[in-house]
């Protein structure tokens, strides 16, 4: 007999927090390495998989205010990692893309990720890698619906 949802829910909290935990632990470590915050990490991340955005695009991938998205591009424009371009329509937008320093920059920590993973990756048996990595991906999809049916005044 399954167990209760309600003890899923809870089993599911303490292992989804314990794991963002460490993955934040891992994320600062290598970006501080690298004289970037975790934010800025993610942003050149998000750039990085999206190319051209505008501010508000970018804060909406981060899920950030536009007031906190702007404090974290100035930092990283300062640090030559990104590239303002004014819309050409319209003035008031600003379009945001990695330099190539930033680029290079994310590149660099990315490599270091990965090859974090995979010695993670070896730890569990080859038999599980699969079905772990689709849990954990079935897990976020499952928020993104999760959030859009709230967004939008649906019933979970």
């Amino acid at each position: 007999m399954a167990r209760p949802l309600i003890d899923q829910a809870m089993d599911l909290q303490q292992a989804v927090s314990g794991l963002v935990r460490k993955f934040q632990f891992r994320d600062r470590n290598e970006t501080v390495a690298y004289g970037l915050s975790v934010s800025q990490a993610y942003v050149l991340r998000t750039l990085s998989e999206h190319g051209l955005l505008t501010m508000g695009g970018l804060a909406a991938e981060m899920r950030l205010s536009i007031s906190t998205m702007t404090r974290v591009v100035a930092q990283l424009d300062r640090k030559s990692m990104i590239r303002r371009t004014p819309d050409a329509q319209d003035g008031r937008v600003c379009r945001v893309a990695l330099s190539a320093r930033g680029q290079a920059q994310w590149q660099r920590i990315e490599d270091e990720l990965v090859a974090a993973d995979l010695e993670v990756l070896q730890t569990i048996p080859s038999a599980e890698r699969e079905t772990v990595i689709r849990a954990i991906g079935k897990l976020s999809e499952a928020i993104d619906i999760w959030r859009e049916q709230k967004k939008g005044g649906g019933e979970s």
